[in-house]
């Protein structure tokens, strides 16, 4: 008799475990791919940029530059979901800070000379912090907090040149990051 207990017990794990697999699946992959991003309709009548708190921080031509770029990114981020004139709201993207970082390397090899014997890997992280505001009617309706990382790894020596690409994959992270955080 206590066999046959058993065995109905080991078959109602086995049939609960495969009745909750999928459920399982479906519940990590979510968390791993994240929330989609709204597909149909239109969900604002404008994409704008403040990058005052920037500019007051004395880096007016600068300002410019990132105000240029990142109205680049929001297009691409909210692609197909602006149309102008139709009393939606507007999403303003408020740029407080931007920081480039300084490279640091790993793994350099001198082996008791001045200079790596191998090639330089270098890695290099600049933040974007601002904030998303949304407003309808001349009302701010809602306000979200954003701050983007981006990395920049290679073999390479960092040059001035690399600031303009930076800037740009740096805007364009932040304004997907921006869309995330806004949950739309």
């Amino acid at each position: 008799m206590k066999s046959s207990i058993s065995s109905t017990v080991n078959r109602r794990r086995l049939i609960t475990g495969l009745l909750l697999a999928p459920v399982l699946t479906v519940f990590t992959t979510g968390c791993v791919t994240g929330r989609p991003r709204t597909a149909t309709g239109p969900l604002y009548s404008a994409l704008l940029v403040d990058v005052e708190p920037v500019r007051a921080k004395g880096i007016d031509s600068y300002a410019d530059k990132i105000a240029l770029y990142q109205k680049r990114g929001l297009a691409a981020a909210y692609q197909g979901a602006i149309v102008s004139g139709k009393g939606l709201p507007t999403l303003t993207a408020e740029i407080h800070s931007i920081s480039f970082g300084s490279e640091t390397e790993e793994f350099v090899f001198s082996m008791g000379t001045n200079r790596p014997n191998f090639p330089r890997h270098v890695s290099i992280t600049d933040w974007l912090e601002g904030y998303a505001v949304i407003r309808q009617g001349g009302k701010e309706i809602k306000r979200v907090k954003v701050l983007a990382s981006h990395q920049t790894e290679g073999r390479r020596q960092w040059s001035m040149a690399d600031d303009e690409q930076r800037l740009i994959e740096l805007t364009r992270f932040f304004a997907d990051r921006l869309r995330d955080e806004v949950g739309d």
